[in-house]
């Protein structure tokens, strides 16, 4: 007998390289990004991949979407991906996405802005 469980994968600290960003110097030169991923999902418990949504294809998708496309606004970024991962993978229910620029400087203070955006059905 199964189960049908709601089950969570989180993937955190993931460093990307990109390109996106409202200044020129970020678009030409790119930067680094780090991604917190969270997504939960609802499917039948059993021991074999296919019961799950397999955090390593996720990873993969993940890095193709990041530079599959220029951004201005990692905002942009995060909906776009959020879209693309609830169109590709079957059962989510809940996504959030938190993508940091580490190195910003703003009058003369070096650290780092966030945006999170949350999906959920």
């Amino acid at each position: 007998m199964s189960l049908s469980t709601n089950k969570t994968i989180k993937l955190e600290n993931l460093s990307f390289f990109g390109y996106h960003g409202v200044n020129e110097e970020e678009r030409l030169n790119g930067q680094d990004f780090i991604v917190n991923l969270c997504i939960s999902y609802n499917m039948k418990s059993s021991d074999k991949i296919s019961s799950c949504i397999d955090y390593i294809l996720l990873y993969n998708f993940l890095k193709e979407k990041f530079n599959e496309k220029t951004f201005n606004l990692i905002e942009s970024l995060g909906e776009k991906i959020i879209l693309d991962i609830n169109n590709q993978f079957n059962n989510i229910y809940y996504i959030k996405i938190n993508i940091r620029k580490p190195s910003i400087i703003v009058d003369n203070n070096k650290d780092f802005i966030n945006v999170e955006l949350e999906y959920s059905k």
